[in-house]
């Protein structure tokens, strides 16, 4: 991709938000700690699975990145997470403290 093909990225801060596909492999002594997410089995060692990817830029360079996985049935908890994630967010590239929710 040249230069004029490439997408154009505002200055200051700003945020990518992009559909992700994982797949992670573990080994014999692995134990989980809590269910692990839904998701397509490979084998018995390892889970292919869905997430959301938000990453904040500050002037080119990226400060933060954060992976949400998306399960395959997601509750209106996964929802509201997902939902509270993008506002924070916006909110850091508008550079806008969060405001508490009126009550």
């Amino acid at each position: 991709m040249s230069e004029e093909d490439a997408p154009i990225r505002p200055a200051g801060r700003w945020v990518s938000v992009r559909l992700q596909h994982r797949h992670v492999s573990f080994d014999d002594v692995f134990e989980a700690d809590e269910p692990l997410p839904d998701g397509d089995c490979a084998d018995d060692a390892s889970v292919s699975y869905s997430g959301i990817v938000i990453t904040g830029y500050d002037h080119g360079e990226k400060v933060s990145e954060q992976w949400i996985p998306l399960g395959v049935d997601p509750s209106e908890a996964d929802d509201e997470r997902l939902i509270e994630q993008l506002r924070e967010a916006l909110l850091w590239q508008a550079e806008r403290p969060p405001r508490p929710a009126a009550e």
